[in-house]
C-alpha cells in the first residue's frame, strides 16, 4: 500500500519516498495481471497452479524474444 505511516496520535511518521512511489506505479501492471490468478481455495489450488504456470510460460517466452533481439542488435 502506498501511503505515509500514521501513528496512534494521527501524526505522519514516515513519508512516501520518490523511489517508493515510482516503483509502486511501475509494478501496477504486474499487480493487475497477476490478480487474475484464482484463489487457492478453488479446486484444491489446481486452477491457480495452471494459471500461474501459464503466466510463467508467457513471461519466459517474452524474455527469450527480448534476449534474442538484444543479442542480434549487439551482434552476438
Amino acid at each position: 500500500m502506498l501511503g505515509p505511516s500514521i501513528d496512534q496520535d494521527n501524526l505522519i511518521v514516515d513519508h512516501v519516498s520518490l523511489r517508493e512511489a515510482i516503483l509502486h506505479f511501475l509494478c501496477i501492471f504486474w499487480k493487475l495481471v497477476f490478480a487474475i490468478v484464482p484463489p487457492v481455495k478453488i479446486g484444491g489450488g489446481w486452477p491457480a497452479f495452471w494459471v500461474a504456470l501459464g503466466f510463467i510460460g508467457v513471461i519466459t517466452a517474452i524474455v527469450k524474444e527480448v534476449a534474442t533481439l538484444f543479442g542480434c542488435a549487439i551482434g552476438i
